[in-house]
């Protein structure tokens, strides 16, 4: 049986639009991660873009209060890294 993948970045099913808006949140080091852009369009696709801009900017914002230097699709998709951060004391 032959598995169809679905690009969705590259689907209409995105607003296009709004996907490169929820992109610009992104520092530009980032914005070309194929691997988070996929990411990105599946939260918009599923939670809409005001829900998706909020999880990117509050996780934003704690990948800068731990000071996280990695990518940031990991610090996305990954709650052992979010969590880790979020027990370190503030600096």
């Amino acid at each position: 049986m032959e598995e169809k993948v679905i690009r969705l970045e590259k689907e209409v099913v995105v607003d296009q639009e709004a996907l490169g808006r929820l992109l610009m949140l992104v520092p530009a080091r980032h914005r070309k991660d194929a691997r988070l852009i996929r990411f990105l369009a599946f939260r918009l696709k599923i939670d809409g873009f005001e829900k998706s801009s909020a999880f990117v900017s509050r996780k934003l914002m704690e990948a800068e209060r731990c000071t996280f230097r990695g990518l940031l699709y990991d610090f996305l998709k990954d709650n052992e890294e979010s969590n880790a951060c979020k027990d370190q004391p503030p600096s």
